[in-house]
């Protein structure tokens, strides 16, 4: 009886010694590991056994659980199901937004106005939306701006062209 209870004691201690936390993406891939902090862009964390600490962006994680059962929401997934959900797409200068996430590619768009009098700011937002639209079609949630141009030109009026890089997870 003795063994057993010392047996018990040492599953527990063990249990608790050993609880792993884990992270879970938005693919739904898991992490066991142990986390070493949570920052504002990034999670670091260690694998059990290992020294070195690792980093995941927190744009691509869904929720942490700790090894003591507490469940910690890091991010709300955004879901595209085609061109109609372009209003949900994000556009970001900051390429630490885009980290871990799957690159799809390069797009771009262009409006043009019907003379020199035509509005280039209004010109600018009709281009990004119909660069929302193309990533959106293809499944994308996130745009890295690469560029932003507005001209008038006398003869052919005015024009807006947009170029960026679309990621889903």
């Amino acid at each position: 009886m003795k063994n057993v209870v010392l047996l018990f004691i040492f599953v527990v201690i063990a249990t608790i010694t050993y609880s792993q936390d884990k992270i879970v993406t938005h693919r739904g891939d898991t992490i066991k590991c142990k986390i070493s902090e949570i920052a504002d862009k990034s999670i670091k964390y260690k694998y059990v056994g290992e020294d070195l600490l690792n980093s995941i962006s927190k744009n691509v994680v869904n929720v942490v659980i700790f090894g003591n059962g507490r469940v910690q929401k890091v991010t709300d997934k955004i879901v595209i199901n085609g061109e109609d959900d372009w209003e949900k797409v994000q556009i970001t200068n900051l390429e630490s937004d885009v980290e871990g996430l799957t690159k799809y590619g390069e797009l771009n768009a262009k409006k043009n106005g019907g003379s020199i009098y035509s509005n280039v700011g209004k010109l600018q937002k009709k281009a990004i939306d119909k660069l929302k639209k193309e990533a959106a079609s293809h499944g994308c949630h996130i745009i890295l701006m690469l560029s932003s141009t507005g001209d008038k030109m006398f003869y052919a009026g005015s024009q807006a062209s947009v170029t960026g890089v679309a990621y889903k997870y």
